[in-house]
This record gives structure tokens, C-alpha cells and sequence, in this order.
């Protein structure tokens, strides 16, 4: 598979190579990757110490001669705890997408992610970091101009992002996915081509870009950030108008409402799926004026046990809707008919939805590719289409 320094071959065409569950693989043999190669994958090797030499470029002055050494495309690592860093050198120019997860001891990223004085720099599309709780830092440098993707998860002690990181023609990113990740204070205030912002769990997030700015989000998903204080009515969100799923969740433990303001717009009548979950004080949705969400076709409402009012008074219900999932409401499910009359008779009601949300970054089979990975709308999709066929099934009205 190796080859040799002087560049002899054994002319091995191998395209792509996974190695799982090789508790006895500790190293590599020394040598060149393929040129052939694309995709490598490793996994779930408890005693790799370890990677390939012959994937990284030795140098930043390197020529064309000896780049085309490795020509690798697609790199994933997953579940290798005794990982502790990558091979002297500088990732493969030709590297699309990176995934590491689950390697609790690998104590720094490799040179080439970000742009540091340098043309030979990766050309990164997607870059997932999950579950490594040892890195501390990103190399110098700025995320590459190419970036479509950034999904951290999971390492409490990994420097936060900024705006430095991030290059001022970063046109290309749309996809932000950020998730228990401590040291996260504020989201950059660069990132005006996101289509798709994914934030949970972040107990020390205070501040939030200027949402009215992100006028190409698609989807925007956002869970237990507690120690963001602005109020829902001061983001903005009507002005995105690009806007089609929205999740909200576990925010503003103290509030009865959204807004004080009967005549206040707060959602843009672009969505097709609401999500709201998990408000503990909450009593009415009343100023989301939901009446006016012409396209709105999903409206799920999950443990907010104080909630008694879903639309400003009977009978007004977007024409548009046609599944309402409810769930951990008990204002809400005392009475049947009551719950028809407020509604409307013609919207099937489910007494019982089991809640799911969380998109599989990474979980204990690797993270998947970034042509597999899930968006939050398609993971919202998928999760509304399942419980109905569920509850379908169980002849749940």
C-alpha cells in the first residue's frame, strides 16, 4: 500500500481505504500514500498512536514534483483515544473535508487548515471537530476562503472562533454548527452568507451576531443558551426572508410571552416549520402572530407546561398548516374539544409527540461525510414525517 521514498511503486491504484476496529494497529509503515488515493478513513483504533507520514507535505516551499505525493480528498478519525497529534507537515492541498471525533488525546490540529503565509494551504470545504476534550488551539492563521462548513462540538477546552479567524471574502460559508462548547462568548460577525446555524448548549454564549443581517439563513436552530439576554423581539428574525425552519429551545427561563407588543412582527411569513420546546414560563404564543405565517405547514410545541394560548383566539389558523404536534403541554391537552375549538376541527391532533431534535454530528459510528451529513431542515423533515407515520400507526388523533 506505502510507497517507497525513492517513489518506486508497486502500481497500486487503491482509490479510497478504511481501517475500523484494529485494536492492534499502533503505526503505519513509513513511506507515500498512493497517488491514487482519496478517501481515508480510521476508526474505532483504541491503539493507534499514529498516523501515515506519507499523507502530510514535508515543507511549505513544496513543488509540484513532490505535492503530488498525496492527493488525498476526504480524511476521517473517529474514536482513536490514543491519538496524539498528526505527522510533521502540512495537509494535502487537495483536502476537501476533515472529520475528527473522538480522540480524546490529540493535543493539536494539523498545519494546513487555516491559511498562515502561505499558497499551499488546504482547500478545506468542511471541517467537523467533535468530542476531543485535549485541544486547546487552532494553528495561525485563517480559516481557508473555501470553507463551506464548521461543525465543534463538544471540546470544552478548544480557544473559541472569532472573527480574525475568519478571511473578509469568506463567501463560500454557509454552515455553522456549534454545540457545548464552553469557551464560545460571542458567534463572529462576519459570517453574512450562512444558510444554515445550528447553536446549543452553550452556557457561556452571550452574544449573537446581528440576526437581521443574516438575510440568507434557511435554517436556525437554537437550544439552552441561557445567558443570552436579549429578548426574542429585538432579534430580528422577521427580516429574514429567506427563513424556513426555525427552532427554539430551553431560552428566557423567566418569559410569559415573546413580546408586550400586540402590533410587533417577530417571525417572517416565509417559515414552513416551527419548533418551540422547553419554555417553562411560557403561557402564550399569542405575539408570534402566527395567523400571519402563511407558508407555516409544521407547528411542534414541546414541554412548555405553563402554555395555555397557541393563536390570539379561535379559529385563527394559517390555511398553510397541516400537522401540529403537542407534547408536555397540560393547559393544552385537558380537554379534547377544547383544544379542536381553539385549533380548528380540520388539523389532526396528537396528544403524545416524542421529541428528537439533535442532528448526528458525530456519534458512536464516525461522523459521516459532508455529502451525508444532514442538514437541520432535512433533520427536521425526516423527524416530523417519522412520528406522523408513527402516530399514524397507533390511530393517534
Amino acid at each position: 500500500m506505502m510507497r517507497n521514498s525513492n517513489g518506486s511503486s508497486n502500481s497500486c491504484v487503491l482509490e479510497s481505504l478504511e481501517i475500523k476496529q484494529c485494536s492492534c494497529v499502533i503505526c503505519f509503515p513509513k513511506g507515500q500514500l498512493p497517488t491514487t488515493l482519496k478517501k481515508l478513513i480510521i476508526g474505532e483504533c483504541e491503539n493507534l498512536k499514529s498516523l501515515p507520514e506519507g499523507m502530510m507535505h514535508c515543507n511549505s516551499s513544496a513543488t509540484p514534483s513532490t505535492m503530488d505525493m498525496c492527493a488525498l480528498e476526504y480524511l476521517s478519525l473517529n474514536m482513536c483515544p490514543s491519538l496524539i497529534g498528526f505527522p510533521r507537515g502540512r495537509l494535502p492541498i487537495t483536502l476537501k473535508e476533515l472529520y475528527i471525533s473522538d480522540c480524546e488525546k490529540l493535543e493539536s490540529l494539523p498545519e494546513g487548515i487555516m491559511h498562515y503565509d502561505s499558497t499551499n494551504a488546504a482547500a478545506l470545504q468542511s471541517l467537523a471537530i467533535s468530542h476531543c476534550s485535549s485541544l486547546t488551539s487552532f494553528p495561525r492563521g485563517k480559516f481557508p476562503s473555501t470553507l463551506e462548513g464548521l461543525d465543534i462540538w463538544d471540546c470544552e477546552h478548544l480557544e473559541s472562533i472569532s472573527e480574525e479567524m475568519f478571511h473578509s471574502n469568506n463567501n463560500s460559508f454557509q454552515s455553522l454548527s456549534i454545540a457545548r462548547y464552553p469557551n464560545l462568548r460571542a458567534l463572529p460577525n462576519c459570517l453574512y452568507n450562512l444558510t444554515d446555524l445550528y447553536i446549543a448548549n452553550n452556557k457561556n454564549l452571550e452574544l449573537l451576531p446581528p440576526i437581521k443581517n443574516l438575510t440568507c439563513l434557511t435554517s436556525f436552530f437554537i437550544s439552552h443558551c441561557e445567558n443570552i439576554k436579549t429578548p426574542l423581539s429585538q432579534w430580528g428574525l422577521s427580516r429574514l426572508t429567506s427563513l424556513e425552519n426555525l427552532s427554539i429551545e430551553g431560552m428566557f427561563p423567566d418569559a410569559t410571552s415573546f413580546s408586550d407588543d400586540p402590533h410587533l412582527i417577530l417571525l417572517p411569513t416565509t417559515l414552513t416549520s416551527l419548533h418551540i420546546s422547553r419554555f417553562q414560563n411560557l403561557e402564550s404564543l399569542a405575539s408570534l402572530s402566527l395567523q400571519i405565517l402563511t407558508s407555516l405547514r409544521s407547528l411542534v410545541i414541546f414541554n412548555c407546561p405553563k402554555l395555555q394560548w397557541i393563536f390570539p383566539r379561535e379559529g385563527l389558523v394559517p390555511d398553510s398548516l397541516s400537522e401540529l404536534r403537542i407534547w408536555g403541554c397540560p393547559h393544552l391537552n385537558k380537554c379534547t374539544q377544547r383544544r379542536k375549538d381553539m385549533i380548528g376541527p380540520r388539523l389532526p391532533i396528537s396528544p403524545v409527540w416524542r421529541y428528537m431534535t439533535n442532528p448526528s454530528l458525530s456519534n458512536k459510528t464516525g461522523i459521516t461525510s459532508h455529502s451525508q451529513h444532514l442538514s437541520f431542515s432535512s433533520l427536521l423533515n425526516i423527524t416530523f414525517n417519522f412520528f406522523y407515520l408513527l402516530l399514524q400507526f397507533f390511530n393517534w388523533t
